[in-house]
């Protein structure tokens, strides 16, 4: 620590801002008739699903001929199964939620028997999961499924509580301190859905690590490539959607734990503005730069996931977060809607270009024509500038460190504990009790200085999105010491969190959609950052972007296929 120079990168300036120690943002302006967006608060569940529904084209009837019956013509999928493949095979019988979990647990076991091990979920429970799926089956047979996410399954990172299942936050020893005890807001609200649990997904012990690296449970492997990496912390939920083993999945997002293992996993991943998400039930609390955020195929699945869990368990929050919002309308690229040539017109991306250089020639390379295509579409690209960047990075680890190590301080004060952890949390928790209130003072009045920065980005200069890589490179390669004696490389952990903490810190919400691949074949993100709650206008531009990457992206070697029995 004393060689890294972080503290003092703080220490030794003079900060005249007051410390801003929760990002906090006003309510936007009511004024939203450019943009057709559907509010969608103080609605039921299944109200709001079926009004989020409503604006995606053609929901429940995109299979058409890719799947017959329940059983498909043998061979590999070109892209994954939607929240609106599912819906569409239930209400038609092609398949059931009983037969899907069944699937599902016979591909559980077959991950984790293959070598190397997938290692994607930490906990699962075949007879729950078959509860629920017979209950979701007979609402179907009687035509009266709960809503469209009656039956599909899911997954959520083993550091949020999701009763009947143990918290272990990716430790040994976690959830015997501290046993969970209900289910958190989010949860409960996917449980008013009839959403199907699969279990807790692996995680970065903590979520102190951006590889996914866990000694304890062993380390989820990246379906692109089971040598590599899927980027963490949120490291099995990501993995899991990529493969195809569940439809969507929850993580956690501190530094980038929700949107870089989805960018290294090729999947769209979506972290709300700090206040949207109850981060309650949830040990790893660093309260001040997290947001509970969503691994999803697609921008019509992230929406349909974020209108029932955000500002849920948010009803006594001070200050409330803005009304919940969805897009009236995703974009529609079918035939019919092909008039709308130019759906981005009058939105602005700004681009620093100096940062977003900042990375391998293929994800430069791949991110920039990404861009291009938004250009394409209608949005104007403004050159921008964000200052001050490497205080920024210094002030998110003082920040995270600080917050994780307050919540973790029970087990870190107690060598018998200590030493259950593995040796790099080990280090991360000392390193981060070595700093003073004085560091985290300071760390809180940077974050003041990169609010009023992004203040002036968005209200100022009238920029929409802020368009970035959003890893510095794809997939790292594991090396097989690091499973025995595990690694902090901390090159490799700037290379994956370079382009994501400044959303953290400014308490933004961010996006990131795949857009192509390596020369190894390893997918690659771009990350649009978009004003303090205004998810909504970051899923339409998703929705846009996503349609014209299309035809660029590949399905990973690793991928399961539960709507047919031929999986």
């Amino acid at each position: 620590m004393r060689d890294s120079g972080i503290p003092q990168a703080v220490r030794d300036i003079d900060l005249p801002e007051p410390a801003t120690f929760q990002p906090y943002w006003p309510q936007p302006s009511a004024d939203n008739s450019s943009r057709s967006e559907t509010v969608v608060e103080n609605r039921p569940v299944p109200e709001r699903l079926a009004l989020a529904s409503q604006g995606i084209p053609g929901f429940g009837g995109h299979l058409d001929g890719r799947l017959s019956g329940a059983r498909r013509q043998p061979g590999p999928l070109k892209q994954r199964w939607t929240i609106s493949d599912f819906v569409e095979a239930y209400t038609k019988g092609l398949t059931t939620p009983a037969e899907v979990a069944e699937r599902i647990i016979a591909l559980i076991w077959e991950q984790d028997s293959c070598a190397p091990p997938m290692r994607m979920m930490l906990a699962h429970l075949p007879h729950h999961l078959r509860q629920h799926a017979a209950a979701s089956t007979e609402r179907y047979k009687q035509g009266r499924p709960l809503s469209c996410l009656d039956g599909v399954p899911y997954t959520v990172i083993d550091g949020i509580d999701a009763l009947p299942y143990p918290t272990t936050a990716g430790t040994t020893f976690m959830h015997k301190l501290r046993p969970a005890t209900g289910d958190a807001p989010c949860i409960q609200r996917l449980s008013e859905s009839g959403a199907l649990l699969v279990g807790k997904s692996n995680l970065h012990e903590i979520g102190v690590g951006m590889t996914g690296l866990n000694m304890r449970h062993g380390t989820t492997r990246n379906p692109y490539d089971p040598r590599c990496y899927t980027g963490g912390s949120s490291s099995g939920s990501a993995a899991a959607v990529s493969s195809g083993l569940c439809v969507f999945a929850l993580g956690i997002d501190g530094g980038g734990s929700v949107r870089v293992p989805s960018a290294l996993c090729g999947v769209v991943g979506l972290r709300p503005t700090v206040g949207r998400t109850s981060t309650q039930h949830c040990p790893e609390n660093a309260f001040s730069i997290m947001s509970f955020g969503t691994h999803t195929v697609c921008a019509a699945d992230a929406m349909l996931v974020y209108s029932v869990i955000a500002n849920a368990g948010m009803e006594l929050a001070t200050p409330r977060p803005a009304l919940l919002r969805v897009p009236s309308q995703l974009y529609d690229d079918t035939p019919a809607a092909a008039e709308m040539v130019m759906p981005l017109k009058g939105r602005r991306v700004g681009v620093y270009r100096q940062l977003f250089e900042d990375a391998s020639p293929d994800v430069v390379r791949a991110c920039q024509h990404a861009v291009d295509l938004l250009k394409e579409h209608g949005c104007e690209v403004v050159p921008m500038c964000v200052p001050e960047l490497e205080l920024v990075r210094v002030a998110q680890i003082l920040t995270i460190s600080s917050e994780l190590c307050q919540a973790y301080k029970f087990a870190a004060a107690n060598s018998s504990l200590r030493k259950q952890f593995n040796l790099e949390t080990r280090v991360s928790l000392a390193a981060a009790a070595q700093f003073t209130a004085t560091d985290y003072l300071q760390a809180q009045k940077i974050r003041t200085r990169l609010m009023r920065h992004y203040r002036r980005i968005f209200f100022e200069q009238g920029i929409d999105y802020v368009a970035t890589p959003t890893t510095g490179t794809t997939a790292p390669v594991i090396r097989e010491e690091a499973l025995i004696v595990g690694e902090a490389d901390l090159r490799q952990t700037g290379e994956l969190m370079r382009f994501t903490i400044s959303a953290n810190m400014a308490g933004i919400p961010a996006i990131t959609v795949p857009v192509g691949q390596c020369s190894r074949g390893l997918p690659i993100g771009l990350q649009l950052m978009g004003k303090p709650w205004e998810e909504a206008s970051l899923l339409y531009v998703t929705s846009v972007l996503e349609s014209a990457v299309k035809p660029l992206l590949k399905m990973p070697a690793v991928s399961y296929d539960l709507l047919s029995s031929q999986c």
